[in-house]
C-alpha cells in the first residue's frame, strides 16, 4: 500500500510536504536531522494533526482509511523514548492499548505472550514494578513489546537504536530480521546501520528539510 501526503501542513510543524512510502514493504525514512522522519510518523500514528493537505492511504483520505479500525490496530507505533506512564506498573503499561481494544481480556493468555515477547527480547524484568526502576533502553525495549501485543499491520519505528546499549541493539536487530517477515515497517531514523542490510525501500529526508518549521 501507498501512502501519499500531498502538500500537508501539520500543527507539529510539517510543512507543504509531498512524499510517497510503501507500507507494504521495510522502508527507511533516513534523516540526519531526526526530526522530520519523526514528525512524519507521528502523523501517521494519529499524534499530530494535519492542517492543510492531505494524507492518502491508497485512494482513502486519511480519515476514510481509520474510520472502521482503530488507529493501532492499522499503524502500531513504537517511540523512541519507548514512553512508559510514570503511575502505573510495567505491565499496566503493556495492557493499556489492549484493555482499550478488548475491554474482556483473557489476562491468562496475555500474560502468557508478554512472558513470550520478554523472553525474545531478552528482558529479566518484574512487570509488576514501575518505569523508574529500569533503564530508558530496557524501557525502550519493553516499547516493541506492548505494540507488539496488538499484532498491528505495520510497524512504525521512531529511530529504533535511540537509547539502546550495544547488545540491546543487538538483540532488537536479531528480532527485527526475524519480524520483517511477518511485518511492513516504516522506519524513522538517523541511523545508517539501517540501510542496505535491512530495509527494502530507502528515502532520504535530505532535501525534505524544507519542508518543516519550528512550532
Amino acid at each position: 500500500m501507498i501512502v501519499r501526503f500531498d502538500k500537508v501542513c501539520s500543527q507539529e510543524g510539517l510543512s507543504d510536504l509531498s512524499l510517497s512510502m510503501d507500507l507494504s514493504k521495510v522502508t527507511l525514512l533516513y534523516d540526519p536531522s531526526g526530526d522530520l522522519a519523526s514528525k512524519i510518523l507521528a502523523l501517521l500514528a494519529g499524534l499530530d494533526e494535519i492542517c492543510s493537505g492531505e494524507v492518502y492511504f491508497g485512494e482513502q483520505n486519511m480519515h476514510s482509511f481509520f474510520k472502521d479500525d482503530p488507529h493501532i490496530k492499522k499503524l502500531g507505533y513504537v517511540f523512541d523514548e519507548g514512553v512508559m506512564l510514570s503511575n502505573l506498573s510495567l505491565r499496566e503499561n503493556l495492557l493499556l492499548p489492549l484493555r482499550w481494544l478488548q475491554p474482556e481480556l483473557d489476562e491468562k493468555e496475555i500474560d502468557e505472550q508478554i512472558a513470550s515477547w520478554l523472553d525474545t527480547f531478552e528482558l529479566d524484568l518484574d512487570i509488576q514494578q514501575r518505569p523508574a526502576t529500569y533503564r530508558p533502553g530496557q524501557l525502550k525495549l519493553l516499547g516493541f513489546v506492548r505494540t507488539l501485543l496488538i499484532s498491528p499491520q505495520v510497524l512504525l519505528l521512531d529511530n529504533p537504536f535511540f537509547l539502546l546499549n550495544k547488545n540491546e541493539r543487538i538483540v532488537l536487530y536479531r528480532n527485527l530480521r526475524r519480524l520483517k517477515d511477518s511485518y511492513p515497517m516504516l522506519i524513522a531514523s538517523i541511523d545508517d546501520e539501517f540501510g542496505s542490510s535491512f530495509s527494502d525501500i530507502q528515502i532520504d529526508l535530505s532535501r525534505h528539510q524544507k519542508n518543516i518549521s519550528e512550532n
